[in-house]
């Protein structure tokens, strides 16, 4: 008599007896994530290592691929507190999944037929942000991390059907292709900061600012009134 492990009748998580089944839960991932997911304006990062620069560590004309429409369900972490070095600091973070046969569809080219998500890509949440107030528009977040494998979340089965992505708040960098999330412009000295003109993307828009930190300044302290003054704090006699 032979022993039991030297020739099994049938073993349920053999993958050579459950191909319907996987079958099914990839059928099922696909459907749920189209039915409860969120559309996103996705941009993949368009860095190369035969384009990195040794000297500047990085690829200095790095830029991104027009957006691409693709649905992915979302678990969104708004506001999330981080205990830094720097103090409390308040980030948002979020969780996709978007199925590995729905991302080879849509974002595959001659070039690259089976692509991959990479740290660097960056999705913005349209349509989840399509209607807020005062003119703001969805958030941007840039991918850190993918996963294919979570047994406790994408893998029933061991099988393989999504992919699991890990992503934080961008912070805008001016990079071609990419653009600032709306209504987020930032306090400034004058009325320009940003991309200059002449480069691939064009100029950063010149900024309508109602309040001048100089104007304030002099209505404290007047330096230019001051006989000769030669000093940014004024002078004395």
């Amino acid at each position: 008599m032979k022993p039991f492990y030297v020739e099994e009748a049938f073993r349920f998580s053999s993958k050579a007896n459950n191909a319907n089944e996987r079958s099914n839960f990839e059928q099922w991932y696909t459907e749920q994530i189209n039915l409860f997911g969120q559309e996103v304006e996705y941009h993949t990062y368009k860095y190369s290592l035969t384009g990195h620069d040794m000297v500047y560590g990085e690829q200095p004309a790095v830029s991104y691929k027009n957006a691409v429409k693709i649905v992915m369900l979302l678990e969104l972490n708004e506001s999330s507190i981080i205990f830094s070095k720097f103090g409390i600091q308040s980030e948002d973070d979020i969780t996709a999944f978007v199925p590995i046969s729905s991302y080879y569809t849509l974002l595959s080219s001659s070039d690259t037929p089976r692509p991959e998500p990479k740290a660097g890509n960056v999705f913005t949440l349209s349509e989840y942000g399509d209607d807020r107030v005062g003119g703001r528009g969805g958030k941007s977040f840039e991918v850190t991390q993918r996963l294919d494998q979570d047994i406790s979340k994408i893998n029933p089965l061991a099988g393989h059907y999504v992919w699991m992505l890990q992503a934080k708040r961008l912070d805008y960098t001016f990079e071609p292709g990419l653009t600032a999330e709306k209504a987020s412009d930032q306090v400034y000295d004058n009325s320009f900061a940003g991309r200059l003109s002449g480069g691939t993307n064009p100029q950063t828009d010149i900024k309508v600012t109602t309040d001048d930190v100089n104007v304030e300044a002099k209505s404290n302290f007047d330096y230019t009134d001051i006989k000769d003054a030669d000093d940014v704090y004024g002078d004395y006699y």
